[in-house]
């Protein structure tokens, strides 16, 4: 991976120097930075440390296209065949080749993670685009707000970081992102934490040109092409190819590979994939499971497990190519985990305590000379969508004999119960305001989980988008896949890994390939055998334990999160101290209940809905957030910074 940015100017030259601070502010390793045309310069920068001494060329231009790119391109081969280029051909040659034939609608032809951008000076037009599945991030500001007229700038960058180093973007803190962060809703549109920088969403491109900016979505799965066969056995047979392919393509071009290994099914599923492809190489899989730390008192969540541990195990012991490796959060700093990806990725942690053990996993990769994780992120969206969705369909259809034959085999398998079937299947015809009164958990819902303050909850209105976001009847199975597609975009976090590991994170259950496949085919494919999660089920029989291919019960992450605040007090006590002295995050916070929540912190019922909600919750989240709005008041009083670190930038993009 690699960190890319940018600058666009209609009415004076952009700045090398301006190109050069985004990059640093990314990365640390050197960069090459060209300029364009007399308003264009682009840059990028290798995550990976690199003995090449930085490169400036002020002055070069083309009449030809150019490039910077961060890109992984899955199906390289079929496109160096497509195009007549040499075997050796690199990533970015196929890139540039592929815009010679397809110009903008090349994204119609690109699989795997890329986020790039590519002048044309015969349209003076920057092109920017992103994967379909957010692989790679890229982020934008512009001036004016929304639209570029004689005097207008542009800038991207790969992270956040990148931009906030220009000192004329607008780096004052979004209030309405902060709130749905600390409300665990999902973003709007194309806002960040920094009221100046926006987000380029997965599947995006921007055409920008002294005309203006467009921006359009060129892919989403829920309208692709739909997939039947004539045999249960055939959508197998089609997902197993994919699957092997799509993680493959995640093993191609490294040496040192590793997969994170939970209990769960999307983890196993890619670990033991990729040790069985591995092992056709006579090469080893290094896998990493999060267990809690000595202490632990066993407890978790109802209906889940706290260690997953043993159920991992079973896993690893099936393939001898697997080096098994158990890591926990012993001795590791929260704040100095919160604030160094605060660093990386200019957003608060949004789970402080889970940090801790990925942290545990790159810094364990790092020490071995691991380059590439495989991860399985995506898999609630695609390999295990439960599809108890599908139970709508049949209501609606009327094939009620087949849905309560189909709901007692799923209730026999531990898959639902009577009610909850009958909640998936009419819960759609029965308006929010009468499910209220009978649905237990939104009759007492409260946002005791949350640190937000009170007059900004009410401000957004965020009580009423929890409950629609969290207990919202979905119309049908395309709103379902649609808003499980939409709810992921890892970019920002495989840029962290990269800047601050060297690592990169590939997830096959995100690849293009399998949304296509998952998003295709009908949705009782997912409760086939009445089991729920049926397609990655049948799928890896034979190749995983029969315990993990039978468990409903799901793992929870830091089960021992309590042990981990409990020794950190002092430290988030004083950082407490810091956060009461910002304007702003006494603004967006509620503080004083976040310093009576440290103060009394329970000894026990820790998996207790009101334990785990108040102290692992809100608790956590409000400091980590509380930090970040310190370090970005201007009106903190922090005698240590200097009146230049606090000064309120501009909000106009230039160039220096």
């Amino acid at each position: 991976m690699r960190a890319i940015a940018g600058l666009w100017s209609s009415g004076s030259p952009a700045a090398a120097e301006n190109c050069l601070a985004m990059l640093a502010a990314m990365s640390s390793s050197p960069t090459s930075v060209a300029q364009a045309a007399p308003g264009v310069i682009l840059g990028s920068s290798d995550y990976s440390p690199s003995p090449v001494s930085p490169s400036r060329n002020p002055t070069q231009q083309s009449t030809r296209p150019q490039f910077v790119a961060d890109l992984r391109i899955d199906n390289h081969h079929e496109l160096v065949r497509e195009l007549d280029l040499p075997s050796t051909a690199s990533d970015d040659e196929v890139l540039a080749h592929a815009w010679a034939r397809w110009d903008f609608e090349i994204v119609e032809h690109l699989i795997g993670g890329f986020a790039f951008a590519c002048w044309d000076p015969a349209r003076q037009t920057l092109f920017l685009a992103r994967d379909h599945v957010g692989e790679r991030p890229l982020y934008f500001a512009r001036s004016p707000a929304r639209s570029l007229g004689p005097e207008g700038a542009f800038a991207f960058a790969s992270t956040p970081p990148g931009l906030c180093a220009l000192p004329s973007v607008n780096r004052r803190i979004h209030t309405a992102a902060m709130a749905h962060f600390l409300a665990a809703l999902s973003p709007v549109g194309t806002e960040t934490f920094f009221e100046g920088v926006e987000r380029l969403l997965p599947a995006h491109w921007v055409k920008v040109s002294p005309a203006g900016i467009e921006m359009r979505r060129y892919w989403h799965p829920v309208p692709g092409r739909p997939i039947r066969y004539a045999r249960d056995s055939d959508y197998i047979e089609d997902f197993r190819e994919r699957f092997d392919r799509a993680v493959a393509d995640r093993l191609s071009g490294a040496d040192g590979i590793a997969s994170q290994l939970s209990g769960g099914l999307d983890s196993s599923s890619v670990t033991v994939t990729a040790a069985r492809l591995l092992a056709k190489q006579g090469r080893r899989l290094t896998t990493f499971t999060a267990v809690p730390r000595a202490g632990y008192d066993g407890s978790a969540l109802t209906g889940r497990f706290g260690d997953e541990g043993p159920m991992a195990s079973e896993v690893a012991a099936l393939y001898p190519n697997i080096d098994h490796l158990f890591i926990n959060t012993e001795g590791r700093d929260l704040l100095e985990s919160s604030h160094r990806d605060a660093r990386l990725t200019g957003q608060p942690t949004f789970n402080p305590t889970n940090m801790l053990w990925i942290d545990a996993t790159l810094d364990g990769m790092r020490s071995r000379g691991l380059s590439v994780l495989l991860s399985a992120t995506g898999g609630n969206a695609t390999t295990s969508f439960g599809g108890l969705i599908g139970l709508s369909e049949l209501f609606r259809s009327g094939h009620w004999l087949k849905l309560f034959s189909l709901t007692r085999e799923l209730r026999a398998g531990g898959h639902t119960s009577w009610r909850g079937a009958a909640g998936w299947a009419t819960g759609w015809i029965i308006p929010a305001g009468l499910r209220r009164l009978y649905h237990p958990t939104m009759r007492g819902f409260s946002m005791t989980y949350s640190a937000v303050h009170p007059q900004i909850a009410a401000k957004y209105a965020l009580r009423e988008h929890a409950l629609a976001e969290f207990f919202g009847v979905e119309s049908s199975t395309d709103s379902v896949r649609r808003n499980l597609y939409e709810y992921y975009d890892p970019g920002i976090h495989n840029a962290a890994a990269a800047a601050g590991w060297q690592v990169e994170q590939r997830d096959a259950t995100m690849d293009k390939r399998i949304f296509d496949f998952c998003f295709g085919i009908p949705i009782e494919q997912y409760l086939v055998g009445g089991q729920s999660r049926s397609i990655i089920r049948r799928a890896m029989k034979g190749q995983l334990p029969e315990s993990t291919l039978r468990r409903t019960t799901r793992g929870m992450q830091s089960a021992d999160w309590y042990m981990t605040l409990r020794a950190a007090r002092p430290e988030l006590s004083a950082e407490l101290t810091r956060i009461e002295h910002s304007p702003l995050a006494c603004h967006i916070l509620d503080v004083p209940r976040l310093r009576t929540l440290l103060d009394t912190f329970p000894d026990s019922g820790y998996h207790s809905s009101e334990v785990s909600n108040a102290w692992h919750l809100a608790l956590t989240r409000g400091l980590v957030a509380g930090s970040f709005l310190a370090q970005h008041d201007p009106d903190a009083s922090q005698p240590e910074e200097s009146a230049a670190a606090t000064e309120k930038p501009s909000t106009v993009l230039g160039s220096s």
